[in-house]
């Protein structure tokens, strides 16, 4: 059986912020069987401005913002339901927990569940709140409250998903007044929902 291909419309279409880089782009099978097989094609970009900003008035290193697109292929095409929509939809809810725990986040939980409008379609978009420990150049522990929010909806015979994870607070008297302005949940909120938008 001739592979799927790995380039042009089967990746995602990611524009990239300015401030921000793509870390990684990747293809793996998520699930091969006799009679489907399915591969997500995934996009990777981290906010670099904010880390080094971060890092070089405090010393604390780290992922602050990242935000990552895939496009599932289903071989051969199947055939969109709303069962089938539950199921994705599940089951990349499950992976971007898992993904979060896996970068360090802990005690992770669901804070919203609701529709949301890409492009001419609608998403089900996830929001989930939870904590990761930083620690600064003088080797101390940092804890830090963050959000991040998935979205999955159908498109061209697969699925689109879209998502990412910013700071909402961090442990009182860490960064002084300069560096918390950089750390605007409110505006973080809204563009990562516009970068969910911006993915085609």
């Amino acid at each position: 059986m001739t592979d799927m291909p790995t380039t042009g419309r089967y990746t995602p279409d990611v524009p990239i912020p300015d401030g921000w880089e793509q870390t990684s782009s990747e293809t793996e099978t998520m699930f091969n069987a006799m009679v489907v097989t399915v591969r997500a094609h995934t996009t990777v970009l981290e906010d670099t401005r904010l880390r080094e900003t971060i890092r070089d008035r405090t010393g604390m290193d780290g992922t602050w913002r990242f935000f990552f697109a895939s496009r599932l292929r289903f071989r051969p095409k199947t055939g969109m339901s709303r069962t089938l929509s539950r199921y994705v939809t599940e089951r990349a809810n499950d992976g971007f927990v898992s993904q979060l725990r896996e970068r360090g986040f802990h005690d992770v939980e669901t804070t919203d569940s609701r529709r949301f409008a890409v492009g001419k379609s609608e998403a089900d978009l996830t929001q989930y709140r939870a904590h990761v420990v930083m620690t600064t150049d003088a080797e101390r522990s940092v804890d830090v409250t963050a959000e991040g929010c998935l979205a999955v909806w159908p498109t061209d015979g697969g699925f689109l998903l879209a998502g990412g994870a910013y700071p909402l607070t961090v442990e009182s008297g860490v960064l002084d007044g300069t560096v918390e302005t950089f750390l605007a949940p409110e505006t973080h909120r809204e563009e990562l929902l516009e970068m969910i938008r911006s993915v085609e």
